[in-house]
Parts: C-alpha cells; structure tokens; sequence
C-alpha cells in the first residue's frame, strides 16, 4: 500500500477539482460551512471503531463534498488547511479502516492512476472499500486480458514450430489401447509416459525394467533414478515442458474436463515437445482433442478399439452378503463405507482387500497384490479403482450409486459408471449389478450407454500473470472471473485461495509471502486441505523453509488422528516434505524419508489385516448393526424415541 499522506493528496486533488467543476445552485446551503466542519471534524475523530459500516461512510463522502465546494470557492487558506488536514484526513483514516485485511496492498501507484484517468471524481462519490472492488473487477480485468494470450495454444510457440504428429488410441476400458501405445514407447531413444496417477507410473516403470529397459520413475513424491534411462514414467504434472523427446504417450487423456486436474492433459497435448505423441482416451474425448490438434496444426491418426471381452448386466439385484463370490469388486464412494463393508465380510469369514483414495499407492499395490495371489477373495473399492487399475474381477457390484463430489451428493453418472465397471480381466465375459433392485435398474440403463461427448476442456493459471504488480489472491479471483474462448474453460482455484488465506494471515512470518513466484510454489502443493493436521504442516513449512538447508522432518507425535487414519496422515506428511522440499529447494533427507515410508506402509498394512469388524457401523444410542448403505448414524428404532427428533 502506498503511504497514507499520498492518499490523503489524491483526495484533496480530487475534491478541489470537483468544487471548479460545480456550479452554486448544485450543493444545498445547509448553514456556515466553518460550523459544519467544525462539528463534522468532531465527529470523524470520535469514531474509533476498526470497521465502520459502509452507508455511514458514504454519507460522509456527501458531506465532504458539499463542503468542498464552499472551501475551495472562497479560497481561504485556514478553511483549505482544515479541510484537507483533518476532514480529508480523518476520512483517509476511515476509508483504510473499512477495507479487509488484504485489501490495502491494492492501493498502489497503479491504482490511483486508475481512478485518474479511467473515474475521475469517483472518489468524491463512492468509498475506498466500493473502489477497490471495482478495480478488481475491470483495471485488473482489462491487464490481465492483456497479458493472456487470447488463444492458449499460442502459448508454446516452440511447438508451434515443430511438425508433430499425433496417434489418438480410442476406445472403452480394457480395449487394449495402452498396451498398443507403449509398445510403440519401448522403441523410443528418449520417451515419456504421462499419466494420473502414481500408480499408474510405477505400474510402467516396472513393464519397462521388465522388459530389459532402462527406465526413470518421477512423481510429485519421489523420483526413482536410473543410469542410461531413455524413458521417464511420470504423472501428468511432472511432464517437463522444456525436454525433447522423440515418442511420448499420454494416457486416460478424457481427463482433460476435469475442473481440478484437467489443465494438465490441455498443457500436455499442446506444449509436449515430442514428434510423436500417443494419446489414449476415452471415445468422448476424441472431438475435443482432435480439435485441440487442429488449432496446434499438427497432424494426426485416429486407431480404434473395441472391448477384449463382454460386459453384462445380471438380471436380479445383488444380495448383500448373501451374493458375494470370489472375483466380486464392491464399489462404494467413502473410506468408512469401504472399511464397513470389508469388517461384514469378515464377519462372514471372507477375506477382503481393501482400495480408497487416502491410502498410500504403495499400500494400495499391496492390497491389489494379495488379491492377485487370491489370499484375498473380493475386492472393496472407492471409485479409485476406476483409473487405469485392470484387475482379474469377474463382477463389478455398485453397493451404493450416489456420491458425494465435493458440491453435493448425485447419482453417478454415464462416464463414472462404464470407467469403474470396465475394471475387470482374465475372464471372457464380465458382470455388472448393483445391491438393490432400484440401483440395479439405475445402472443397467447406463453401463453401456455411449458416453456425452466432452465439450470443454481445462485450462490452467497462466504464470506470467505472477509479474503483475497486484496481490496474487486478487489477481486469482480476477483471473477466474475472464472467460476464456471456446472449448477452454478454467480450473478450480478453490485450494488455492483456501491456502492461500491461512498464507495470509501469517504473512509476516513468511519469508518471500511478497515474491508472487516463490508463494504461488507453495500454494500449488498438493495436499489435502481437509487434513487439519496437513495443513498446519504445509503452513509451518512455508514460515520455516528459509531457517536451514532441509526442513524440519514429520514426526508422528505431529498427527492428531488416531488408529490407521493417523499412519496416513502421517504418510501425507511424509510426501508434503518431499514435495515441499523438491518445490522450494531443499535438501530432503531421502534415506530417512524411504526408511519412514516402509515402516508407515508396514504398519498400515498390519492395521488393514487386523479384525475389520470394529469398522462395522452401529447405531450410536443402541449399538445394533447398521443396515448396509445406512445414511444415519442413528437406527430407525432409536430415531423414533430420540426427543432431538423434529416433531
């Protein structure tokens, strides 16, 4: 923020060029206009409170106004020096007191100049706080469309310049695409794979060593070195823009809408610098992709797949347990549900892996690997089993077909349904069903529907909008509000402004909180920022990380959760120090970070093993086991006495 005299000259400017511009017959006599100011000086110092409401201030600026026109009308210079020395001044004081706490470092050079040129006089009219907002919303506005290419792929001109060409591998799960489209990158002298998901990355790095090809392993948690690599398995985000390579495949590419991750697939496909790109995807995706080809002019072949093997519907409902055969996968959408239905089987004397989404990838591979050797008989899954994870499954069975997205909780949709029961192999037919006759219903009229073809596609934050002079936070919530052309549409930044909210308000003990480049690295880590205990972590690492050459290393005692949910926070921890090490700089302790993972993952793995029946839900009045799929924590008996229960 510029100095509070400055602003308090601007103003007095302001208002004496609005008192030439008016003329007598425009401002209401309302009395002596010493008198006024006296008292109205008088009252502006009496008002001491942080935050004053906004209808009062207004009024404020109205009265000042009116009495401009009298001081600087009768140029009396004690009137002048009273006016601009306490009035002017005194409301300086108010309009800064009434702003929100990041709303001052608005006040530059450059926004005064804005009010000068583009709403002169505004200031006489409207308050600070108004003003502020509507800077936010058309001067930045109108720099920020500036300095962004209005066409995104014009933003990697080096491969503008190349003439790649694109082999688009089309088709349902378990079609074979992959596999078509990684043979190809065995031939390469320097290749990459770009996926979603650790998993997925460790699953080809080790088909590369196993076919006798040295490969390098990279993901935001750790990277796994080989001598003479000549190919790189990878997520998606770690895709380094600046390599050439000669053969690159990027898969599961229909995750290009996604709001959240769905830039990386759109960075991808038009900045790689590879002369031959193999994308695998869904049919959905092949419009919007091909598209995206086109405005890069490059050239490009479409190959086609159909499913290895059937996928059918079964005509009853699924029984639970009483239905539940070897080679069943059990998809429900929520950790607890995973872990509820896994302690009944149990109870049942069947043994389950388990997948969900906060489980470390490693523990994830062990799960899948006990059920590969048939230690285990079924499988219970979050719809983390949907990516890429082709597993020796004989029946999907949906046991709920609502979930919650983050907004609110929906009936599964056409795509969700075919990617999660497309999961299955080594059998020449696969089945489909649902617990419940109404969910099986839902679900045979959608899994083999055609999927709505995809229409838009994510584009994410342009970095050269970081040299703008403004705060990062306003210059996101602009950034968000610019529609940009057609089939772009721009990632959730939600994450992003929660953290960097909590960044905010410890500002002063962060080093480097002004270098837009420095907190946008730690604002676009990736954690989970419901994790109170993670995000704690991520904000003492960003007021730490200039105190020493290496951060301070996690410890357990650090998770307040208890059970298996403390060994994963703890596992979350684990990588935050890596990735927050890798992001800033650090030197990270990889010995002791390996040796800590192995233990962690051993112990959830023994927690996992052990008796699951504590997972089981009860009613929490009068312990009876919970119907499976039950929303309530309370059972319909003890609803019906509880006196909480609304009449």
């Amino acid at each position: 923020m510029i100095q509070t005299d400055k602003l308090v000259q601007f103003y007095c400017a302001q208002y004496k060029t609005f008192a030439k511009k008016k003329h007598k017959k425009t401002i209401p006599e309302t009395g002596p206009y010493p008198k006024r100011m006296q008292r109205l000086s008088k009252e502006l110092l009496a008002i001491h409170s942080p935050k004053i409401k906004q209808p009062q201030l207004e009024n404020y600026h109205r009265q000042l106004r009116n009495l401009a026109y009298f001081v600087y009308r009768d140029a009396n210079p004690i009137y002048i020096m009273q006016f601009e020395t306490y009035l002017v001044a005194e409301l300086v004081r108010l309009d800064i007191s009434s702003l929100r706490d990041e709303e001052p470092e608005l006040i530059t050079e450059r926004f005064l100049n804005f009010l000068y040129q583009e709403m002169p006089l505004a200031i006489c009219r409207r308050t600070l706080k108004d003003l502020c907002h509507q800077y936010g919303q058309f001067g930045m506005r109108h720099q920020i469309v500036g300095m962004v290419p209005l066409k995104p792929e014009t933003e990697f001109p080096q491969t503008r310049g190349m003439q790649r060409h694109f082999i688009l591998h089309v088709g349902p799960t378990n079609c074979g695409k992959t596999y078509h489209a990684l043979e190809r990158l065995k031939e390469a002298s320097c290749g990459v794979y770009l996926g979603p998901l650790r998993l997925l990355a460790l699953e080809i790095y080790e088909k590369m060593k196993d076919a006798g090809i040295a490969c390098t392993m990279l993901t935001g948690e750790e990277c796994i070195p080989e001598e003479n690599s000549r190919i790189t398995s990878s997520t998606i985000e770690m895709l380094d823009m600046e390599q050439h390579y000669d053969i690159a495949v990027i898969d599961e590419a229909q995750m290009i809408a996604d709001r959240d991750r769905g830039h990386s697939w759109t960075r991808a496909i038009l900045g790689v610098k590879a002369d031959e790109i193999h994308i695998c995807m869904s049919p959905a995706a092949e419009e919007v992709v091909t598209h995206l080809i086109a405005l890069c002019e490059d050239t490009f072949e479409v190959r086609h797949y159909e499913r290895k093997t059937a996928l059918v519907c079964e005509q009853e409902a699924f029984v639970f347990p009483d239905d539940v055969t070897e080679g069943d996968a059990l998809i429900t959408f929520t950790k607890r549900a995973v872990l509820d239905i896994a302690g009944r089987l149990e109870r049942e004397g069947i043994r389950a892996s388990v997948i969900y989404g906060s489980l470390p990838p490693e523990i994830r591979r062990r799960q899948i690997r006990l059920f590969l050797c048939h230690e285990t008989k079924v499988v219970v899954s979050t719809d983390a089993i949907g990516m890429g994870l082709n597993l020796p499954v004989r029946r999907i069975v949906f046991i709920q077909t609502e979930k919650y997205d983050g907004i609110s909780t929906r009936p599964l949709n056409i795509p969700e349904i075919r990617q999660i029961a497309g999961r299955f192999g080594m059998y020449d037919t696969g089945y489909v069903n649902a617990m419940g006759e109404d969910a099986r219903n839902y679900i045979a009229k959608r899994f083999d529907q055609p999927e709505p073809v995809i229409k838009k596609v994510s584009l994410g934050f342009p970095h050269v909008l970081l040299d703008m002079d403004e705060p990062l936070n306003a210059i996101l919530k602009i950034w968000k509000s610019v529609e940009p052309s057609a089939p772009f549409e721009k990632i959730s930044i939600d994450e992003i402004l929660f953290l960097y909210d909590k960044a905010y308000k410890a500002r002063k003990e962060i080093d480097g909180f002004e270098d837009k480049h420095t907190l946008y690295r730690m604002l676009t880590c990736s954690i989970d920022i419901k994790n109170r205990d993670i995000v704690d972590l991520w904000l003492y690492y960003c007021k730490t990380y200039t105190a020493d050459v290496s951060l301070h290393f996690p410890s357990l005692i650090m998770c307040n959760d208890k059970g298996l949910m403390r060994y994963e926070t703890f596992y979350k921890m684990l990588d935050l120090y890596h990735q927050f090490s890798t992001r800033m700089g650090k030197i990270s302790d990889s010995e002791r970070l390996n040796r800590e993972r192995e233990k962690t993952e051993d112990t959830i793995m023994k927690l996992l093993a052990k008796d699951k029946k504590d997972y089981i839900r009860t009613c929490k009045y009068c312990g009876v086991t919970l119907p499976v799929g039950y929303p309530f924590r309370v059972c319909e008996k003890c609803y019906g006495h509880s006196p909480y229960k609304k009449i």
